[in-house]
């Protein structure tokens, strides 16, 4: 008995050994396991990131393909690209036949893989092509990979094209999360290439509508420019005959054409300017004396055509933030084009006016002689290049902060109504920001779909000296990203459009500091953005944070 308990302890250390051996090193598998996924999910991030950033599609596809097989571990990664007119996939890699792949009746080995990906749009792994009844196999001469996973790239419910990953040498089965983890990848992918189609598009409109409001005003500048050049013309035609017949010519003769040259100089001015499709400098700008120099310009072609104007611009100085060549640009647009809407009318009269509300100048452009049948603000309504010239006119007025719209109560004259920010004639008491002119009011963004947010953001930021731009959704505030320099912008985690990490990373370098309005505050999510001119506010915004917040941005250090 003693000897079969002496053994029994023999063997029992041994075994407890092994056990705890094995424990441990289960522990150590599992820890190293969960690292690698870490270090994969990390990386993917950055990826992610890197893709969002990125200004062109070539760049997206490049950092696709080196970065995909050293993050996931395969031989090599590819894109497959939707072309909509065609219906085909296109294949962009490295070597290879890269033609189009019909959608139809696609060819037997991987290409039918990633097809039959695009057309059930989910993902399609295949660990063993040996095995796989999936036709991936099928091209002679032509050696297969072993595993394949093609991922659809999905952003806004369309599939843009597939992701493929291969490897050759050895059978791979793509876990549950390595799965997650492409597709989501795979989406964001589908979304970098959406913003910049989007973004492509939105500036060949913007182009369009400028090219196609440069065009509404040249038949009027022409006449204006041919008045100072037949008058240069007869004043140079007299003072020659005086030099012939031996009588000096007569200084007002130089005077004149002097004038009448600068004037004609001037109109090209205004006509270069309004063609710059570059962002204007803001500068504090005197709305009243920029209208009364409009209407001096645009005087001579009125009385030309038979149109009573009525000036009832007030003397008070209005002064807005903004840039001068963008404001002349939209308020000379807006009276060609009730110039335009006159020509038919039997009375024809157009008064301007401005008016002082509160801290906000009102300009009003009336014409009579025209019954509104459409907003003239929408494509196609009143002539296409019309309604083109006043998209412009819209962009630019939001882009100020303003608000631009038609009016036509009770049946009397239409017209036009533009609402901008004045500025305070005391000295604002909020933070200034240095540039190389001097200082300027700093302007903030808020995309921020509920009301009673948006007006108790503005309203704080207002107080301290801040310009304040607001709009309901990401795509908008994009859109006027793009156009103006930013030194904040807020951006509600409930915003419509692009999300608020999408959102950041396409205008992370045209602003000073991107800050996040959260409904509760979250330590993890702070601690992220800290050192990355990003910050979170919780709703209902608390002054105390608001100005910590401020104060970070305008000395560029981090919460």
């Amino acid at each position: 008995m003693n000897s079969l308990l002496h053994l029994a302890m023999t063997l029992a250390l041994p075994f407890a050994v092994l056990v705890i051996a094995v424990f441990v090193f289960a522990v150590w598998h599992r820890d190293e396991r969960l690292r690698q996924q870490r270090e994969m999910l990390r990386k993917a991030y950055e990826l992610g990131e890197e893709i969002l950033g990125a200004a062109s599609a070539d760049q997206i596809l490049e950092k696709v393909k080196v970065m995909v097989p050293r993050i996931f571990g395969v031989s090599s990664a590819g894109l497959y690209l939707y072309n909509r007119h065609a219906k085909t996939l296109v294949p962009v890699e490295r070597s290879g036949d890269s033609a189009p792949i019909p959608l139809a009746a696609p060819p037997a080995g991987p290409q039918a893989g990633a097809v039959a990906c695009f057309h059930y749009r989910t993902l399609l792994a295949i660990p063993d092509t040996s095995r796989s009844p999936f036709p991936v196999n099928g091209l002679p001469g032509v050696e297969a990979p072993r595993s394949l996973l093609f991922v659809p790239m999905l952003a806004q419910g369309e599939v843009l094209g597939v992701l493929r990953m291969d490897q050759r040498n050895r059978a791979r089965v793509f876990s549950r999360d390595e799965q997650t983890l492409t597709q989501h990848l795979a989406n964001q992918i589908g979304v970098a290439l959406k913003l910049l189609d989007q973004r492509s598009v939105r500036e060949q409109l913007f182009r369009t509508e400028k090219l196609a409001a440069v065009g509404q005003l040249i038949s009027g500048i022409v006449n204006d420019l041919r008045t100072p050049l037949a008058t240069i013309a007869s004043l140079a035609q007299a003072a020659q005959e005086r030099q012939v017949s031996g009588r000096a010519p007569v200084a007002a003769d130089l005077a004149g054409i002097g004038a009448e040259a600068r004037r004609a100089a001037g109109i090209v001015d205004r006509l270069v300017g309004f063609a710059d499709t570059g962002p204007g400098q803001t500068q504090p700008v005197e709305l009243n004396a920029l209208l009364r120099n409009l209407i001096e310009f645009r005087e001579r072609e009125w009385k030309v055509r038979g149109i009573q104007a009525r000036s009832l611009v007030a003397d008070e100085p209005a002064v807005v933030m903004g840039s001068h060549g963008q404001l002349e640009q939209v308020f000379l647009n807006l009276l060609v084009h009730a110039e335009q809407s006159l020509s038919d009318a039997n009375e024809k009269s157009i008064a301007i006016r401005s008016s002082m509300v509160s801290r906000h100048v009102l300009v009003e452009i009336a014409y009579s002689g025209t019954q509104l049948s459409a907003d003239p603000f929408q494509p196609g309504a009143e002539g296409a290049s019309s309604s083109a010239g006043l998209g412009v006119c819209r962009s630019l007025i939001t882009g100020h902060g303003g608000e631009i719209r038609m009016v036509q109560q009770g049946g009397g004259d239409p017209a036009f109504q533009v609402d901008l920010p004045c500025l305070a004639r005391e000295k604002p008491s909020g933070p200034h920001v240095e540039n190389g002119h001097g200082r300027h009011t700093p302007t903030a963004l808020v995309i921020e779909p509920a009301d009673a947010v948006q007006a108790q953001l503005r309203d704080l930021l207002a107080g301290r000296g801040y310009r304040v731009v607001p709009v309901k959704s990401s795509d908008e505030g994009l859109d006027l990203a793009q156009r103006m320099r930013f030194d904040a912008i807020f951006c509600s985690v409930h915003a419509p459009g692009l999300n608020w990490v999408e959102t950041a990373e396409q205008v992370k370098a045209r602003i000073g500091g991107f800050v996040l309005l959260a409904d509760s505050y979250n330590s993890e999510l702070a601690a992220d953005f800290a050192a990355e001119r990003r910050f979170v506010l919780t709703k209902p915004i608390d002054e105390r944070q608001l100005d910590r917040v401020l104060e970070a941005i305008h000395t560029g250090g981090a919460r």
